[in-house]
C-alpha cells in the first residue's frame, strides 16, 4: 500500500444527498471501495443539474477551477461529460480522469448539443473510461487513451431473500428508473405490457424503480418475476446487474453492454429489436421458464464485481502519480462534499 494519501478531487452531475439519497450511489460507493485498497482523501463536487437546472454547468466553469486553485489535489476525476465543461477554459496541472457514463457520447434524437460538446471535452482529460465498446469506438478518434472500465456492483448487498407468498396466477415485471426518463423510453414499455396482457390469461401487473431507498430497490428485485429494460441507449446499466444478483430475469433492449452483461445467464434475452412484438415474447418466455441460476452464472463472470472495478482505478491513479501498485488496507476515506 502506498503511504502517501492520494488527495482527490471528484467532479459530478449524480451523487448522493440527504434529499435524494440514492442518485450517483454507484459513484461513492466506487470511492468507497477504491479507500479500500489506496488511501484517499476525498473532495466531492456536485454540480446539481438534475434539480437546480442546466445553470450549474455554466457555473462549474468558474468554480470548477477555483476549487483546484485553492487546493492541493494529486489527481481529478470527472463523471459525466458535461462536468468536463470546465476543461475547454482551464487546464489543470494534475491528471484528469473522466468516466462517460452512456448519454453524454451516445447520441439519440434530443441529446446531440451534449454529445458535441462532450467531443469537445475529451481530448482535454488524461484517460477517459467508458461503460462498453461501442463507446469505446465512440471516444477513440478524440483520445486515444480510452478503457472500458464499467460500474461495479455490490453482490454482497443485492441477493435473494427469502421467498415470498405470490399468486401464481399473476406476474410483476419492473420498469428500471423514472418514466419521466425520456431515454428508458417508458411508452415502449407500457406497449410491450399491454400486448403482453393481450397474449396470457394471468395478469401481469408492473411497478417502475422510482424514488426508492437501496433496500426498497433490493426487495421489490426480489418480489418481480422480470425486469423489462426497454431503453434508447444505455451504458452498462447498473440495474441490470443488480437484478441479476438477486437471481431476477431480464429482457432488454439491445443497448450498451446488456448483451455481454446476461451471456451465459439462464432466463435473461436481449432482443434485436425495439420492436414491440418481440419483447412481447421474450417476456412471455421467461414466464414460462423457472427462476434460478441466474445469481450463479453472473458472478461467475468475476468482472462486474465492483472490488474488481476498484482494483482496476487503483491501478490508473497509482500509475499517474508513479506509486507502487495497490495493496488491500482498511482504512476508509475521507470526504468532503460541496
Amino acid at each position: 500500500m502506498p503511504k502517501k494519501t492520494i488527495k482527490s478531487l471528484y467532479v459530478t452531475n449524480m451523487y448522493p444527498t440527504e434529499d435524494h439519497p440514492v442518485d450517483g450511489i454507484f459513484i461513492k460507493e466506487q470511492i468507497q471501495d477504491l479507500s479500500e485498497i489506496i488511501p484517499l482523501q476525498v473532495e466531492v463536487k456536485l454540480i446539481d443539474s438534475v434539480y437546480q437546472g442546466k445553470w450549474e454547468y455554466l457555473k462549474s466553469i468558474l468554480s470548477i477551477p477555483r476549487i483546484i486553485q485553492s487546493r492541493s489535489f494529486d489527481l481529478i476525476h470527472v463523471h459525466y461529460g458535461l462536468s468536463g465543461i470546465f476543461l475547454l477554459f482551464f487546464k489543470p496541472r494534475q491528471k484528469v480522469f473522466l468516466t462517460l457514463h452512456g448519454s453524454d457520447i451516445q447520441k439519440r434524437k434530443k441529446n446531440g448539443w451534449q454529445v458535441w460538446l462532450t467531443k469537445k471535452i475529451l481530448p482535454k482529460a488524461d484517460q477517459i473510461f467508458v461503460q462498453n465498446e461501442a463507446m469505446k469506438n465512440l471516444v477513440h478518434p478524440y483520445n486515444q487513451n480510452v478503457e472500458v472500465v464499467t460500474c461495479g456492483v455490490d453482490a454482497e448487498f443485492f441477493k435473494p431473500e427469502l421467498p415470498t407468498c405470490t399468486s401464481g396466477n399473476s406476474k410483476l415485471v419492473l420498469f428500471p428508473s423514472s418514466p419521466s426518463r425520456e431515454v428508458k423510453d417508458y411508452p415502449l414499455f407500457l406497449r410491450v405490457i399491454e400486448q403482453v396482457r393481450k397474449k396470457v390469461s394471468h395478469q401481469v401487473n408492473f411497478a417502475c424503480i422510482d424514488k426508492l431507498s437501496r433496500s426498497e430497490v433490493r426487495s421489490l428485485l426480489n418480489k418481480a418475476d422480470c425486469l423489462l429494460l426497454t431503453s434508447k441507449t444505455e451504458g452498462s446499466p447498473q440495474v441490470v446487474k443488480e437484478a441479476l444478483c438477486c437471481n431476477l430475469p431480464v429482457v432488454a433492449t439491445p443497448v450498451g453492454d446488456v448483451k455481454e452483461i446476461v451471456d451465459e445467464v439462464p432466463n435473461c434475452r436481449v432482443a434485436s429489436s425495439h420492436e414491440v412484438e418481440e419483447l412481447a415474447n421474450l417476456l412471455i418466455r421467461t414466464f414460462q421458464e423457472e427462476r434460478g441460476g441466474i445469481r450463479e452464472a453472473f458472478l461467475k463472470k468475476s468482472i462486474y464485481q465492483h472490488q474488481a472495478i476498484a482494483k482496476s482505478l487503483a491501478k490508473h491513479y497509482l500509475k499517474a502519480m508513479d506509486l507502487p501498485q495497490p495493496v488491500s488496507h482498511t482504512l476508509k476515506a475521507t470526504e468532503t462534499v460541496s
